[in-house]
């Protein structure tokens, strides 16, 4: 279940102008980015039979870019494509994502840009949605 229920919110960032990496980035990315992290679903209630019947799925994307206008171009683009959009899971009817959180666009000081030497910029928004099988 986790698998597909990722697959289809890697589907709605599917056609981002950019590179879209999952969960880990390259020592030389490609500048724009956004990085995919999910979790595996937490329950929220259940059937009479003590099953789960309804799960909850949180997702982040952390939008980079090598200056603060880049970092929040791929902020917005992810935003236009996740936020109230649908998820589609085969078995499954999902709720629309709604936003949770985001921190503002930062520096990340770990980590110098070896070919213009600038710490890239970023933002980190977090996303939920929730699902229940048909």
């Amino acid at each position: 279940m986790t698998a597909a229920h990722y697959a289809a919110v890697k589907a709605l960032l599917a056609d981002l102008p950019f590179t879209l990496y999952e969960g880990q980035v390259p020592d030389t990315p490609s500048f724009p980015y956004a990085v995919l992290f999910m979790d595996t679903g937490r329950g929220a209630d259940s059937r009479l039979c003590g099953r789960t019947a309804r799960t909850t799925y949180d997702f982040q994307v952390n939008s980079v870019g090598l200056t603060d206008a880049s970092a929040r171009l791929v902020s917005d683009a992810v935003r236009a494509r996740v936020l109230d959009a649908r998820p589609s899971v085969t078995g499954f009817r999902c709720g629309l994502v709604d936003k949770v959180t985001s921190i503002p666009v930062r520096a990340d000081k770990d980590i110098t840009d070896p070919d213009t030497g600038l710490h890239p910029m970023f933002a980190a928004d977090s996303f939920s949605f929730e699902s229940v099988p048909e």
